[in-house]
């Protein structure tokens, strides 16, 4: 979506691979991407579509409305 560059994407990375949390989807999750994205939702942040909290320019703010696409194509860039 181009909220932040690939330095702070790399940042991000490292945070969480410092605290040995996985940075992949589980194997076989890939039959399952359409089911996942219904459920992200229904999350309570969502007014409607996908919403999500994320890093951008000015920080970390609620980005509602994602268009289903761009959950799609991040979440094949997990696996």
């Amino acid at each position: 979506m181009g909220r932040i560059d690939e330095a702070r994407v790399a940042e991000h990375r490292a945070v969480v691979g410092g605290y040995d949390l996985p940075t992949k989807l589980p194997q076989g999750a890939t039959r399952q991407v359409d089911e996942l994205v219904d459920l992200m939702a229904r999350d309570k942040k969502a007014r409607a579509g996908q919403t999500f909290v994320l890093d951008g320019p000015r920080g970390v703010e609620v980005v509602h409305d994602i268009e289903r696409d761009d959950v799609v194509a991040a979440l094949k860039e997990l696996m």
